[in-house]
């Protein structure tokens, strides 16, 4: 008989499965985007004028690297910075209507694959799934693991 797993393990375990959920997704290359640039792309549409050093923060990359992103992002037209009007030293990174439509294609992309998958599923089985990650979404926002600050946009 298997010893009972720790937490850390059943974490480690969680967020190797997210991870290689969201790596076997493709559809930013449809985009013509590179997986960071769609992380940052998404964390901006979730949270408009989020400021560079936050951003860098919350996606664990550095602010050069944050800058080179939001260049290009920013040269296709999919965000804008401004500088904050109560601190010019402080930019802010704002979404842009044609980054709102990349981004919206993207979800709905990625919502429809996983519809697919979870439509394998028998009803009792997805209400199971539904309800068991609710829940885990609730503990772990509760515990300070994640921090939930999507926009209803």
């Amino acid at each position: 008989m298997e010893p009972e797993q720790s937490s850390n393990d059943i974490f480690g375990q969680l967020f190797l499965t997210l991870i290689q959920a969201i790596s076997q997704n493709r559809f930013p290359d449809k985009f013509g985007l590179t997986r960071l640039q769609a992380i940052t792309l998404r964390n901006v549409y979730r949270q408009s004028g989020i400021t560079m050093t936050q951003l860098a923060q919350k996606i664990g990359i550095t602010r050069p690297q944050l800058t080179r992103i939001i260049d290009t992002l920013e040269e296709r037209g999919l965000v804008s910075r401004h500088h904050n009007d109560d601190n010019h030293r402080v930019i802010n990174v704002l979404r842009t209507e044609k980054g709102k439509k990349v981004v919206k294609k993207h979800m709905d992309l990625i919502q429809s694959r996983i519809q697919r998958l979870v439509d394998t599923l028998d009803d009792e089985d997805q209400k199971a799934l539904v309800t068991h990650l609710q829940g885990t979404i609730r503990l772990m926002e509760k515990a300070g693991i994640v921090e939930l600050d999507f926009e209803k946009n």
